[in-house]
């Protein structure tokens, strides 16, 4: 009971720590901003594997500044600022485990974006819509994309503000996704149809051989969506690929070779507006060095009105990760993840506060007989405040 009180407290400190005055403001019809400040704190218990227990917190400021100069234009940029890198740097550092506890953008992932001089800039692009005979539409975005924004979309596990916080949940891992960087979108749209085609670059991750170290690579992808309406509600249906030109080394360190792979994302309601369903799968080629090469996750999540109050959410999701077997080291990786969100203000929908309990079970199992499979539980603490 003292941990958590400490915890607590320490999150509190932090959001107190960083301006809470910020305000939405929809100027006119054409110029809006918006913000979320969130504050996580993670307690990591250890259940087997001989690490010790940690505590973390962290607290992020995430903007954005819409301008929309016509029906069919649009400019956006949007900036992050953070304090603190939660349990997920020491899980990169003392090698816990492969997924992060939490997916939202923190201090390190905020500086040399990308492996890039640039820092807090997430996104700044420019949009237009364009109308085609036959009732459709194709929308095209130039700039600095968050390439999930295109790809793997999910109504249910999506939002790590909101929603889940391990990125099991939030995208598909083994999409290898390109954020905050260089890229171009087309978005055609047709009554329930939508296909979508995204091309990106970025910069390789550091590695030990020169030849692979921060290289410039491209990410292409396409994504075929179906929007379903019936009684149980609304279901969205997508399927995508994605591929890279050759930057990444294989298991001898010998060859470039590419990223290729395709997944299915489903967002389905069971009773409208109430429980949803979600579920995803993803394969990658296991040619280059990779940690998973295929991925299974499920999960539902139920809304209900308590004490008068609307919205109060509880979720809950299974993630299964398989190894390539040319991986000598990890062999598989098993979540499980539940959270309960409590509405805790809202104003003419302009603040809206949420607090959330989240807990998650974690266990990488490795192949080496001499190595001790990893797991643990992960209790956490979110607040969040948007305007």
């Amino acid at each position: 009971m003292k941990r958590s009180l400490l915890g607590l407290s320490a999150l509190g400190i932090c959001l107190v720590g960083l301006p809470l005055s910020v305000k939405a403001l929809e100027i006119n019809e054409k110029l809006s901003i918006e913000a979320n400040l969130t504050g996580v704190y993670q307690w990591l218990k250890e259940d087997q594997g001989g690490f010790r227990d940690e505590e973390k917190g962290s607290v992020a400021l995430d903007a954005k500044v819409s301008f929309k100069p016509t029906e069919v234009d649009e400019f956006s940029a949007r900036a992050s600022f953070a304090k603190g890198n939660g349990l997920n740097k020491v899980f990169e550092k003392k090698d816990i485990f492969r997924l992060r506890p939490n997916a939202d953008d923190l201090r390190d992932d905020l500086h040399n974006i990308n492996n890039r001089s640039r820092d807090h800039l997430l996104e700044l692009w420019y949009a237009r819509t364009f109308s085609l005979p036959g009732n459709s539409t194709l929308k095209s975005t130039l700039g600095i994309l968050d390439g999930t924004a295109f790809i793997d979309q999910n109504r249910f596990a999506n939002d790590e503000l909101t929603q889940f916080m391990n990125e099991a949940f939030v995208n598909n891992p083994l999409a290898n996704i390109v954020s905050y960087d260089y890229g171009v979108a087309f978005e055609f749209g047709k009554g329930p149809f939508g296909i979508t085609l995204l091309g990106m670059t970025s910069k390789t991750e550091e590695h030990d051989d020169p030849r692979f170290n921060k290289k410039n690579y491209n990410y292409y992808a396409t994504q075929i969506s179906y929007k379903l309406e019936s009684p149980l509600g609304e279901g969205n249906y997508r399927v995508y690929g994605f591929t890279t030109n050759k930057r990444f080394p294989d298991w001898n360190d010998a060859k470039k070779k590419a990223l290729k792979g395709f997944g299915v994302s489903i967002d389905q309601d069971l009773i409208k507006d109430k429980l949803g369903l979600f579920a995803r799968v993803g394969f990658q080629d296991d040619d280059a060095q990779i940690d998973y090469k295929s991925m299974y996750s499920a999960g539902l999540t139920y809304k209900f009105c308590l004490f008068g109050k609307k919205d109060f959410t509880l979720g809950a999701g299974y993630a299964f990760l398989k190894s390539p077997s040319k991986n000598d080291e990890l062999k598989q990786t098993k979540v499980f993840e539940t959270y309960f969100s409590i509405p805790i203000y809202e104003k003419e929908k302009l603040l809206t506060s949420h607090l959330t309990f989240d807990w998650q079970w974690m266990k990488d199992k490795f192949r080496e007989e001499d190595k001790k499979d990893h797991s643990g539980h992960i209790f956490g603490v979110r607040l969040n405040l948007g305007f």
